[in-house]
């Protein structure tokens, strides 16, 4: 879905390249894996279940 929406935008910005998947892929790389506890949401998710998984994420976190 990622990809999808990127390479279907134009933001229209004057001055900025708009990025490519590639470009995306290569700055992913740069970055290190997260290894600790954290909340993950996704936006192709209802909003119940992510509220529900936030709720829980909040409730352990006390």
């Amino acid at each position: 879905m990622h990809r999808q929406r990127l390479e279907g935008r134009s933001r229209g910005i004057e001055g900025f390249l708009e990025p490519t998947w590639d470009s995306v892929e290569r700055l992913r790389e740069e970055f290190a894996p997260w290894t600790d506890h954290r909340l993950v949401l996704d936006a192709m998710i209802d909003v119940s279940s992510n509220v529900a998984a936030a709720l829980n994420f909040l409730a352990g976190a006390s």
